[in-house]
């Protein structure tokens, strides 16, 4: 097995890292690494109807989604005003604290959302000089040029899963983009049709 490790993925909104980031965490997971999840905003901008009852429907979404890692820690930042004040910077350096992690998975500074982008500012502020940090694939990869390719087809049909408990985004939407995306990368790597990376 070698060294095990603490691992911690960081999305800026529930089902982010089920889309982005579960299939390398399910692997570091079947490996016996320890890993746990932040969520840092509400998703209160991702439906429809009461913001209310969407935050409270999404956070559900995201701990049965989750629920193989443990329950997601929750920062509740208003969504789509991820890093407007000084206190996000600072609940999210707590809880990284707390978490003491060995590595970090959370989004790429060139993604296309700007929750995501600064989420990754955050991140690389608050703990680049001591935790190495992972940047996962962007939607269609779009900004983004792999330089490490992780096969995930063992667990793909786990992130398939995964992603499904997010009802309130329509996740059948999410499913052929995942497969694309994922298909796409394992081609890269001239893995043969059928697989995902």
């Amino acid at each position: 097995f070698g060294i095990l490790m603490n691992i911690l993925a960081i999305g800026a909104h529930p089902d982010d890292i089920e889309i982005f980031m579960y299939g390398i965490l399910a692997l570091f997971k079947k490996r016996g690494d320890f890993v746990s999840t932040i969520i840092a905003t509400d998703g209160s901008l991702g439906g429809e109807g009461s913001k209310k009852k969407l935050i409270i429907s999404r956070q559900k979404e995201s701990t049965f989604a989750l629920k193989e890692f443990g329950k997601p820690y929750f920062l509740k930042i208003p969504d789509g005003h991820l890093g407007d004040v000084i206190d996000h910077k600072y609940k999210l350096k707590k809880k990284i604290e707390i978490i003491k992690p060995d590595l970090i998975i959370t989004h790429h500074w060139l993604d296309y959302h700007s929750d995501h982008r600064n989420l990754s500012k955050l991140v690389n502020e608050i703990a680049s000089h001591y935790i190495p940090i992972i940047y996962c694939d962007t939607m269609m990869g779009v900004n983004f040029n792999p330089s490490h390719y992780i096969d995930i087809t063992s667990v793909f049909n786990l992130k398939k899963k995964s992603i499904s408990f997010h009802k309130t985004q329509k996740p059948e939407r999410f499913y052929n983009l995942i497969e694309l995306m994922n298909s796409y990368r394992a081609a890269q790597c001239n893995m043969p049709k059928g697989n995902y990376a």
